[in-house]
């Protein structure tokens, strides 16, 4: 929980209101006077055009200020085609995630250019082109013709030593000076070449150099090494919710805490992403592992400080130990990669070893994947509906549609085991437009024969939200089906509701336009404000089950969702309780004005035909609409 219950409190309270908004404004004009007066060129860009340049940027390219945003890429380059083969060498190293540093001639408004050198690193580097580019563009005009001066001084130099000897100390003190300026550049290039530029730490490069050394040196002596994969825990909800500067502060954190924990003669590496691993040498074998990860629970799992934030991320990790699980790094480094995902099936905040149950697991995991990538085309996806209920008058009045998957040899598989993998593989595209096609045609049928559900909700996950022109589909899903906007309800996480708020706001804009109800699920998860609900054009706020599960004994959850309840009245939004399992929660959601409750109290998800069969006489009017 992102919050403590006085922490949630305060945020809504308007002096705490008041104190946000005016930190935000602060930062925001920081960071535009930072933009402003950076004495090197910044750039932004996105489907291959500056959408934002700071004054630096336009004044070494001659233009005037505020004209290269909107500009395409192409013009700051002598000609299409270098444009063309600067993409071809830039896009794949930012695609990978990687920081691409060049020297070129840039070319200048009025056909003039200068050479410079270019920084780039894609946003997010999963979709390089959608999230956009940061370009740091630096004049390096005079230090080349300072560096060639430097030669040139240097042949004269060597001249004058030849003809007057008394001046060779002097030459040859110059010539010390520039061998060790070159040897400290030559030690900087190769601690870059073998170190994560985040955190500092060895990369996966060093990482497998140490590991083949630890191997070896186990081999001489017959004795063990281990290998430790880290994984940190609901990293991506913080990185979305909150930006990916909070994100990398945190793993700057994580990465000082791990070097704490190491002991003489161990290595951590950073993988990439929220990924570490270690390795322990001086003969390390499984209790020497053991006592490690204990470390790395406790010392993890402490709260971390970052910029205002008090932020919690625990670790899920893995462990392979030579020689008993493999014989060479690769080996070891993926079945401690396998262990690590298997911690992570059991709970999270844990470790485990590597056995042939994890081998298992694995194989299945893989197979699971492969299988998956025909299960829509072979039919075995299927939707089950789980009804919503009016608390006041216990009346049926929305169902929320819930992907399963029929597999053919393993029966029912539950969404919490594959939709991380179609997430993973992409394959969350085509398996959410299917639900959505699915959904509305499952609408349609229903009214065809009088059945009148009220809306229907689904999910959207983080991906498809951020796809281009998510509305235009949606749209003509709907037009395929036959069926009015207000019959659809999507329902998208707090932490998707966080994350590029420009981008979130269009595209919610867009959705808000053609009628479609938006919902927030899992509300009181993640770092939203009062802010940003006032900002989105949303119509619902679904309270996660992990609030509702143990009020109204539990007085710290029974505040937060007294809060919530009441930050949705005066928002003129519905609310919706989830997990509602027994007559006390209900008097309670009753008393503090809830107006919906969803849970196995009232009705578990079922096939379509079941829910008609139970609530046809019963069926929703009208769609609630929002207060």
């Amino acid at each position: 929980m992102a919050y403590a219950p006085a922490e949630l409190l305060a945020k809504t309270a308007p002096e705490a209101r008041l104190r946000e908004e005016r930190s935000l404004r602060n930062m925001l004009l920081k960071y535009e006077a930072i933009l402003e007066n950076a004495s090197i060129g910044i750039g932004f860009t996105r489907d291959q055009r500056f959408e934002h340049v700071n004054p630096r940027f336009e004044e070494m390219l001659g233009w005037p200020r505020g004209t290269l945003a909107g500009q395409p890429g192409y013009v700051v380059w002598r000609s299409r085609q270098e444009y063309a083969e600067i993409g071809a060498y830039v896009g794949p190293l930012l695609a990978r995630g990687q920081c691409v540093d060049f020297e070129h001639e840039i070319l200048r408004r009025d056909g003039g250019s200068f050479l410079a050198r270019i920084r780039a690193k894609s946003v997010d580097p999963t979709h390089p082109t959608k999230g956009g580019t940061i370009w740091i563009v630096e004049d390096i005009t005079e230090h080349r013709r300072s560096v060639e001066a430097l030669r040139r001084a240097h042949d004269e130099l060597e001249i004058r030593v030849r003809e007057r000897t008394e001046a060779l100390a002097e030459a040859n003190a110059r010539l010390r000076d520039e061998i060790a300026e070159r040897e400290t550049a030559e030690r900087r290039i190769r601690h870059l070449a073998h170190h994560d530029v985040l955190t500092g730490l060895p990369n996966r490069r060093l990482l497998h150099k140490r590991l083949e050394q630890a191997l070896g040196d186990a081999r001489d002596s017959g004795g063990h090494a281990a290998v430790i994969f880290i994984d940190l825990d609901r990293f991506k909800t913080i990185n979305d919710s909150l930006g990916h500067a909070v994100g990398d502060a945190l793993l700057k954190a994580v990465a000082v805490r791990l070097t704490e924990v190491l002991r003489p003669g161990d290595t951590v590496s950073r993988m990439g992403g929220d990924e570490f691993v270690l390795v322990l040498g001086s003969a390390a074998g499984p209790d020497d592992a053991t006592a490690v990860s204990d470390r790395l629970l406790e010392c993890l799992s402490r709260p971390y400080e970052i910029t205002g934030y008090s932020l919690r991320v625990t670790p899920s990790i893995g462990i392979s130990v030579f020689p008993r699980d493999g014989e060479d790094a690769e080996t070891l480094l993926s079945r401690a990669d396998a262990a690590m995902y298997h911690a992570k099936a059991e709970g999270r905040h844990c470790f485990r070893f590597f056995t042939e149950q994890v081998h298992r697991a694995s194989t299945q995991r893989l197979q699971l994947e492969n299988e998956l990538h025909g299960a829509v085309a072979r039919g075995e996806l299927l939707l089950h509906y789980q009804p919503r209920f009016d608390l006041i008058h216990r009346t049926f009045v929305a169902a929320e549609a819930l992907i399963r998957w029929q597999h053919p040899t393993r029966g029912m598989i539950s969404p919490a085991e594959f939709i991380p993998l179609a997430e993973e593989t992409g394959l969350i595209h085509p398996i959410g437009r299917w639900v959505l096609e699915e959904a509305c045609r499952q609408q349609r049928a229903w009214r065809e024969r009088g059945f009148c559900p009220g809306s229907i909700a689904v999910n959207l996950s983080a991906q498809q939200f951020r796809s281009a022109d998510l509305a235009g589909s949606v749209g003509s899903i709907l037009g395929d089906a036959g069926i009015e906007p207000e019959a659809i309800e999507l329902e998208i996480t707090e932490s998707t509701l966080m994350h590029d708020s420009g981008q979130t706001l269009a595209t919610l804009q867009a959705l808000a336009s053609l009628g479609i109800r938006i919902s927030i699920d899992d509300f009181g998860t993640g770092y939203s404000s009062l802010a940003y609900l006032k900002r989105f054009p949303v119509h619902l706020l679904k309270i996660d089950r992990s609030f509702v599960r143990d009020i109204p004994a539990n007085t710290d959850d029974a505040t937060i969702v007294r809060a919530i309840t009441g930050l949705a009245g005066s928002l003129g939004l519905r609310v919706v309780a989830e997990g509602v399992e027994n007559e006390a929660q209900v008097r309670f959601l009753q008393g503090i004005g809830c107006d919906e409750g969803q849970g196995f109290l009232f009705a578990p998800p079922m096939p379509a035909d079941e829910l008609e069969r139970r609530f046809a006489h019963c069926g929703a009017t009208r769609t609630p609409r929002a207060r």
